[in-house]
C-alpha cells in the first residue's frame, strides 16, 4: 500500500471508561482488554494509560494472533464495582485511496496452489487465509454472498470501486436500530430484517465478501462524531465503532465503513482487527460470583486542536481536560448504577457494548 510522505497527521485525545456494577460480590475475576491500540500504517500511538479501580493480582501484556495488543489482568479482591479506564493520544493520517486496482468480474481471489517462490502468493496466504473462511460469529452465508454480489457492478470494473458500491448499498438498505439485535442475533436474521447496528453491518459485509472469495476482516475502534453546528462536543457521548477491511491485490487492506457508507478516513482510530467481533471484544472476562450485572460505557474522542493543546499548553491544561472527562463519566455511571440487576444489555464474556455510533 502506498502512502504519501507529506500526508498530515491528526492527533486525537481519547478516553474510554467501562464500569460493571454487580448485584453480589465478585470474589475473583480474570479479564482480557483490547483497549490499547498499536502503531499501524496510518496510525501511531503517542501515549496510552490503563487504569483499574482495584489492586491487580497479576497482569501481562502481549500480542495476539492477529497482531493486536492486549492486556490480561486478574483481581482477587472482593468487589461489586469494576471500573476500567484508558486514556489515549493517537495520531492518524488519511489513508491513500487507490487510483486503480485489479478488474473484478466475480472471481474469488484465493488460489489453491502457488509456487514456493511466488512472493505475492505467499503474502496472500499468510495475510489473508484466516479471513477467507467462516468464523465463530460470521458463517459463510450463501444468501449474504448473493445479496452482496448483486450490489457490486461486476463487468471487470476496478475492485476498490465495487467494494465502495457495496459499502454504500449496505448504508442505504439497512436501518440503524440499536433495539433490533443482540450479540447473538444470527446474521441471516439481520439480512432478512435489514436492521441492526455497526457490528451487524460490518459482519454482514464480511460474510458477503468471504462468500465471494474476497478476504475481509472485522475492525474495532473509534470514529470521530461531530455535534450539530453551533453545539459543543458532548463529553462521554461517543462510543466504540466497527467497520471492515477488505483485501485488494496490489494495494492491501482497504478500510470501509458500511454503517456510514464511506471509506475509512483520518477520523477513524483502530483498536483491534480480527475475524469477527469475538476476536476483538474491548473488555471480556470470567468472574466468580457477581450474579446480575449492569454495564455503563463512556467514550470521549476529541481532536487535539479543539483542546488548544497543539501549541504546547501546559500539562496542567491536559490534566484539567481529563478531570472533566472523568467527572462526566462518573456522573453518567452514578445515574445508572442504582439497580445492579436492572437488565444489563451485555454478557460479560461474549457481549457487546450496546452504545454504538453511526
Amino acid at each position: 500500500m502506498r502512502q504519501q510522505a507529506d500526508t498530515p497527521w491528526r492527533r486525537y485525545r481519547i478516553r474510554h471508561h467501562t464500569e460493571y456494577c454487580y448485584a453480589y460480590s465478585v470474589s475473583s475475576a480474570h479479564h482480557r482488554a483490547h483497549l490499547t491500540p498499536i502503531d499501524r500504517l496510518n496510525q501511531r500511538v503517542v501515549d496510552a494509560a490503563f487504569t483499574v479501580n482495584h489492586p491487580l493480582a497479576a497482569q501481562m501484556t502481549g500480542t495476539d494472533f492477529f497482531g493486536n495488543g492486549y492486556r490480561d489482568f486478574a483481581i482477587h479482591t472482593p468487589h461489586r464495582l469494576l471500573s476500567v479506564g484508558v486514556a489515549l493520544t493517537v495520531d492518524v493520517r488519511m489513508p491513500a485511496w487507490p487510483e486503480t486496482t485489479m478488474a473484478w468480474s466475480g472471481q474469488g481471489l484465493a488460489r489453491r496452489f502457488f509456487e514456493p517462490g511466488d512472493q505475492a502468493g505467499t503474502e496472500f496466504a499468510m495475510t489473508c487465509a484466516p479471513f477467507l473462511t467462516d468464523s465463530p460469529m460470521i458463517p459463510l452465508l450463501a444468501e449474504a454472498g448473493a445479496w452482496a454480489r448483486a450490489q457490486m457492478p461486476g463487468h471487470g470494473q476496478p475492485l476498490h470501486e465495487q467494494l465502495r458500491a457495496l459499502t454504500r448499498a449496505i448504508h442505504e438498505t439497512f436501518m440503524f436500530d440499536p433495539e433490533s439485535t443482540a450479540v447473538g442475533t444470527p446474521l441471516l436474521e439481520v439480512l432478512e430484517h435489514r436492521r441492526g447496528v455497526c457490528q451487524d453491518f460490518a459482519q454482514i459485509m464480511i460474510a458477503g465478501l468471504r462468500s465471494m472469495g474476497i478476504p475481509a476482516r472485522y475492525v474495532s475502534g473509534y470514529i470521530l462524531t461531530n455535534p450539530p453546528p453551533g453545539q459543543p462536543r458532548l463529553i462521554g457521548a461517543d462510543a466504540t465503532h466497527a467497520w471492515v477491511e477488505a483485501w485488494c491485490p496490489g494495494y492491501g487492506w482497504l478500510g470501509l465503513d458500511p454503517t456510514n457508507g464511506k471509506a475509512v478516513t483520518d477520523e477513524f482510530v483502530t483498536l483491534a482487527v480480527g475475524r469477527d467481533y469475538a476476536d476483538v471484544i474491548p473488555l471480556r472476562g470470567v468472574v466468580m460470583g457477581g450474579g446480575e450485572h449492569a454495564l455503563e460505557v463512556s467514550v470521549t474522542m476529541m481532536p487535539e486542536d479543539e483542546l488548544g493543546l497543539a501549541g504546547g499548553e501546559s500539562d496542567q491544561s491536559h490534566a484539567q481536560f481529563w478531570q472533566a472527562v472523568d467527572a462526566a463519566a462518573e456522573s453518567v455511571a452514578t445515574h445508572d448504577r442504582g439497580d445492579a440487576t436492572g437488565g444489563a444489555r451485555k454478557d460479560q464474556v461474549t457481549g457487546r457494548e450496546r452504545k454504538e455510533v453511526r
